[in-house]
């Protein structure tokens, strides 16, 4: 069951970090580079990255301490630590309980359909990301999940990053506010039709296509397959906005206990991110004229 294997994802995950990272200084030919430094595991010596001198590292003791302040305010469960390309990415996952969710936040399910949600705190020491915090959403009568990266704050790594008492409650006021936005955006979908020619363009827009004889077979597979998950999600939710965007998650949902839960640099949710893009384009479009 697919339940199991993303609770096994979970119960996989580190419920600590025991290494860190260190700067080190870069030499090429014996000389040192006074405008570049190495961020090294301190475990193992692996070195994750090159960075500017300027660089100021956001170390998995400062993630760890971000998440203990975190969770003392809103004490919702530490489920644990996933790296990402050995260490050069972390996140921490928080998961959101119903009876401690702040007063106006919206409950947890979108709709009839009961979700499981989790915060998370990211962080990256390749340069790839700023500290970040996203969501994930996992839909409980399917197991269908999203993720999504909130910019609620994107503090580069030019600067020691410090975050005071209020400065965390400022993070998760508007942490909740935007993923009630999120929510109500989706339930409001349940009540707006998805025509055949939105399911069409929605296909074309994720998987474009020039002359169809000339398909490759991958996208042609794929094609194939989000067609059969959309009409799978809107036989069992309706034929609109919601069961339309739930056969995209369905497509891009990974099946395997060897996935990486919530990841949001994943395809998947590359992929989650267009169709959003793509629906609340469409849905706009489609109240401005009721």
């Amino acid at each position: 069951m697919l339940k199991n294997q993303n609770e096994a994802i979970m119960e996989k995950m580190k419920k600590t970090l025991d290494w860190d990272v260190l700067t080190a200084p870069v030499h090429v030919n014996s000389n040192e580079l006074s405008n570049r430094v190495a961020i090294v595991r301190n475990d193992n010596g692996e070195t994750l990255s090159l960075r500017s001198g300027r660089y100021r590292p956001f170390r998995n003791s400062d993630l760890k301490d971000l998440v203990g302040r975190i969770l003392s305010k809103t004490n919702y469960e530490l489920i644990g630590y996933q790296e990402f390309r050995k260490g050069r990415r972390v996140i921490a996952y928080l998961k959101l309980n119903q009876e401690n969710l702040p007063e106006g936040s919206r409950g947890l399910s979108i709709g009839t359909s009961a979700t499981n949600d989790y915060l998370l705190i990211g962080n990256a020491h390749d340069g790839s990301s700023s500290l970040f915090i996203a969501f994930t959403n996992l839909l409980l009568r399917c197991e269908n999940q999203f993720t999504m990266p909130i910019r609620i704050f994107g503090m580069e790594h030019r600067k020691q990053i410090s975050l005071d008492g209020q400065a965390i409650e400022n993070l998760l006021h508007s942490f909740h506010r935007e993923r009630n936005k999120v929510y109500e955006l989706m339930t409001n979908w349940m009540n707006l039709k998805a025509s055949k020619q939105l399911i069409d363009g929605l296909i074309n827009h994720l998987f474009p296509v020039g002359a169809m004889e000339n398909i490759a077979e991958d996208i042609k597979l794929k094609r194939s397959q989000i067609k059969r998950s959309i009409h799978r999600e809107i036989g069992e939710l309706g034929s609109n906005f919601w069961g339309l965007f739930n056969g995209v998650t369905h497509f891009s949902t990974p099946r395997s206990d060897n996935s990486l839960f919530g990841n949001p640099y994943s395809q998947g949710n590359k992929l989650n991110a267009r169709a959003i893009r793509f629906l609340k384009q469409e849905s706009n479009a489609a109240w401005r004229t009721q």
